[in-house]
This record gives C-alpha cells, sequence and structure tokens, in this order.
C-alpha cells in the first residue's frame, strides 16, 4: 500500500483550474473582439490579454499535473487508473506548450507554432477526455470513489460530444468552451474529493 501523498498536491490542483476559470472568465467580460461562439479561447492570447491567457493555460497544466501525481498515490492500479494518469500527464504537457507557440488567427493553421499549438491544444483536450472516462471506470469499481463515477461518466460523455462538431468546425468557439468547462468541472471535483480526505486505500 502507498503512502497518500500530501494534501498539498489536491489543494493545488484545485486552486490551479479554478484560477484557470477565472482567468478565462475574466477575458470574456473584458474588451476584445472575439465571439464565443465562433473564436477559439487561445485567440485570446492575439489580443490585449495575453498574460491572462497563458497564465490560463498554465494553470491547466499544472492542476493536471498535480492531479495525477495525487491521484497516484491512493489509487490502486490497473490497466484503467495507469490509462487515467498517462492522459492527465499528457493534458499537462499539451497545455504546458500552449503559451510558447501561440495560435494563428486563421484556421487551419499557416505557421509552425499555429500547427504546434492546434497539436498540442487537441492532443491536450483528447488525452483529458480518455483521462475522465478511464478513471470514471476505475472509480466505480472503488467503493470510496464509486459516488465520483456517475459525474465523471458525464463530464467525459459531455466532452467527448462536443469534439466532434468542434473539429467539424461548427460553432467551434461554444463547443470547445462547453468541452473546457466540463473538463475544469471534473478536475475541480476530484482534487476536492481527494483534498477533503474523501477517497483511501
Amino acid at each position: 500500500m502507498r503512502s497518500s501523498p500530501s494534501p498539498a498536491y489536491a489543494a493545488t490542483a484545485e486552486a490551479a483550474i479554478w484560477l484557470s476559470a477565472l482567468l478565462v472568465s475574466l477575458l470574456h467580460v473584458l474588451p476584445t473582439p472575439l465571439s464565443p461562439v465562433t473564436d477559439m479561447v487561445s485567440e485570446y492570447a492575439l489580443g490585449r490579454f495575453p498574460l491572462l491567457a497563458d497564465t490560463s493555460f498554465l494553470a491547466i497544466a499544472l492542476a493536471a499535473l498535480t492531479l495525477a501525481v495525487s491521484l497516484r498515490g491512493v489509487l490502486p492500479g490497473g490497466p484503467a487508473a495507469l490509462t487515467g494518469l498517462a492522459g492527465l500527464v499528457v493534458t499537462a504537457l499539451g497545455a504546458a506548450v500552449l503559451p510558447f507557440f501561440v495560435t494563428d488567427p486563421q484556421s487551419p493553421p499557416s505557421s509552425t507554432h499555429g500547427t504546434i499549438h492546434l497539436v498540442a491544444a487537441l492532443l491536450s483536450m483528447t488525452s483529458l477526455t480518455v483521462a475522465i472516462l478511464a478513471l470514471a471506470l476505475r472509480f466505480r469499481t472503488l467503493p470510496r470513489w464509486s459516488r465520483l463515477a456517475p459525474s465523471s461518466f458525464v463530464c467525459a460523455g459531455v466532452m467527448a460530444v462536443s469534439l466532434v462538431p468542434m473539429l467539424l468546425d461548427l460553432w467551434p468557439g461554444l463547443t470547445e468552451r462547453i468541452l473546457i468547462v466540463a473538463g475544469m468541472c471534473w478536475i475541480g471535483m476530484t482534487a476536492r474529493h481527494l483534498r477533503t480526505g474523501g477517497p483511501s486505500r
């Protein structure tokens, strides 16, 4: 049996994801020409408030990574758990890349940095969707985690459904935001469950 990691990891994940949510919300009320229906969140980094956008991406990366570390200390092993933890790490890596390779204002991207940004963003979002689904499958087999399974399945389902129209360029801004909100809610919910001592082996 592993010793549980410090609750500081879970607290960091929870604080980081809500910081990211706050910054993204703030970007939506500040004066910008972007439409939440058609324009992607990454495009805020092209405007007057790039620091807010970049900080929100890094906060997501920190949240995903610290959540993975915290979960690793308390979840029994198995293919689903390992897949979920790996997905969270890939999510963190993808999100951490975004501030350093700015998006292009048009789609598809025409520059190398724009292409890297797009690939990293899609990898991060897809990996988080897979991670949540895999961990939901693991949660439902564990008595002290089972109550998180239904909401985890809902979040994974919302994200998977949102990916399709986003990739087809149908209301890409709106569908991306739905996906992001579902992912943020799951990270925050799971981190809080860890922080408050709900799960243990």
